[in-house]
């Protein structure tokens, strides 16, 4: 799977088909009874931020969506049956979320309840529409991704775009997306693999039917009773505060010069690059575990380093995305199953890769006791006694890394043209996604659409591919190795 910007999506042209619900779908939809299970915290932060920034006009797109190619003239019916089953088999795609805001006692301010509502899976009943002949990558590419963005409010029902373009005796490629609330990167892997199988399956091909797997509004619902017995002495909270802490108490920024002001943001660009080849990852694979680590410590060291190489800085802070599935019930669901959990470090200005490894693996180790609970309860508590501000619609920066080897989805035998689309957003910092694949390990970061930041993180990225393929050769890398590597000039 290729992480791709929507505006760098080049669809083959096709008859655009659409699977919608019925008009008396949409109707039981409309009417659907209240859950009891609430938002997960994610869910709700997500939601708020999106309504923030469509109330300031800001161009910003809460959406997540996956397309691939299947070689193969479409089956119709087999198409529309597989996204039916697909459809009704996660609970939280059968979900929406209500609101209502109500004004404080004195009058001089409102707040906003978000209330889950559930659409029976016997109510949902799906049709095939034709959306008309594209005859340009163009035309197919503006359709869908306008479908993408009008037709995946997570206020409404479905929250969901899925779809097929025909190409004929060429095979056809799939689309979907959906609001962010309801999935996740590895759900994107994930539904690759499950609604080609489902396809394949209902085609009478050799796949078998998606297997029941846990909802996501279950575990939204657990997760948000867990957080309510939090207290400074609880070990996710403690192992955030020790963290910040080695920080003084400030959430990670970048220490790339993107050329805005505090605070300030502009429209987020992505840019994808690979880092190293198959081969060079295998040897800087190596490497981390010789100096007592794994590829994740590995990773953070690079990024550690050239922090002290742009910033002067002595100590290392990033926000590390994980998977929340360990319950096997969730494995292959769909949903948000991320978290953030701290990756902290002291920094000395003559700290090599190999000193680095060490202390950045347990801490690793050590974070992994805050997977469990959602960052954003901690941090609200962190922040009372620590003094750290985090607005509610704040989008920290992140870092991912994912090993897509593992991943059904990831790379598959018979389905090409694998991509992750995301849309155009808003940003005032760099969040960046690495993932491995067999043939090689790319990344994709996005961060503001300003020449000073383009020029930056092409320097940037040059420098984390230089001294990962130096990790590789066996050389010793340094904060001077990364000084080095930061070959194009920093612009301020």
């Amino acid at each position: 799977m290729q992480m791709t910007s929507i505006e760098e999506w080049s669809p083959r042209p096709g008859e655009i088909l659409e699977v919608v619900p019925t008009a008396d779908a949409l109707a039981a939809a409309h009417h659907a009874p209240v859950s009891t299970a609430r938002p997960s915290l994610l869910q709700e932060s997500h939601i708020r931020t999106a309504a923030d920034r469509r109330a300031k006009g800001v161009d910003w797109s809460p959406w997540l969506a996956f397309a691939f190619r299947v070689p193969r003239p479409l089956d119709r019916d087999a198409w529309l049956r597989a996204a039916n089953c697909f459809v009704t088999g996660h609970g939280t795609l059968l979900t929406w979320f209500d609101t209502a805001t109500s004004e404080n006692t004195s009058g001089d301010s409102h707040s906003v309840t978000l209330t889950r509502r559930a659409v029976d899976p016997e109510q949902v009943e799906l049709e095939l529409v034709s959306r008309g002949h594209a005859a340009t990558s163009d035309e197919v590419r503006e359709l869908v991704a306008s479908r993408f963005s009008v037709n995946t409010s997570p206020l409404e029902w479905p929250a969901f775009v899925i779809g097929a373009i025909d190409h004929g005796e060429d095979g056809f490629t799939v689309y979907y997306g959906i609001d962010h609330s309801h999935t996740d990167g590895v759900s994107l892997l994930l539904g690759v693999e499950d609604l080609f199988n489902l396809y394949d399956h209902e085609a009478g091909g050799p796949s078998e039917s998606m297997a029941k797997v846990g909802s996501y509004v279950d575990f939204s619902e657990h997760e948000r009773a867990a957080t309510e017995h939090l207290s400074l002495w609880s070990p996710a909270v403690r192992v955030w505060a020790k963290a910040l802490f080695k920080v003084r108490n400030k959430l990670p920024s970048t220490a790339v010069e993107l050329g805005l002001t505090p605070g300030e943001t502009a429209r987020s660009v992505r840019v994808d690059r690979v880092l190293v080849d198959g081969a060079q990852m295998a040897d800087f694979e190596k490497a981390c575990k010789s100096s007592g680590g794994g590829v994740s410590a590995g990773l953070f060291a690079i990024l550690a380093l050239i922090d002290v190489a742009l910033a002067g800085r002595t100590s290392y802070l990033a926000l590390n995305a994980v998977a929340t599935r360990s319950d096997p019930a969730y494995r292959r669901a769909q949903g948000w199953f991320i978290n953030l959990v701290p990756v902290a470090t002291k920094v000395k200005p003559d700290a090599t890769f190999v000193d680095l490894i060490p202390s950045l693996q347990k801490s690793i180790r050590s974070s992994r006791v805050a997977a469990g609970v959602p960052a954003r309860a901690i941090v609200d508590r962190v922040a009372r006694v620590g003094g750290v501000k985090v607005a509610p619609t704040a989008v920290p920066p992140i870092v991912s890394y994912i090993d897509m080897r593992s991943f059904p989805g990831g790379e598959h035998p018979v389905a090409d043209e694998i991509h992750a689309l995301g849309g155009p957003g808003n940003t005032g910092d760099l969040s960046m996604w690495i993932n491995r694949r067999s043939t090689d390990t790319y990344t994709m970061v996005s961060f503001p659409d300003t020449e000073v930041a383009r020029a930056n993180v092409e320097s940037y990225l040059g420098a984390i591919a230089a001294l990962m393929a130096a990790v590789a050769r066996g050389e010793v890398v340094d904060v001077a190795a990364a000084k080095d590597a930061l070959r194009v000039p920093v612009v301020r």
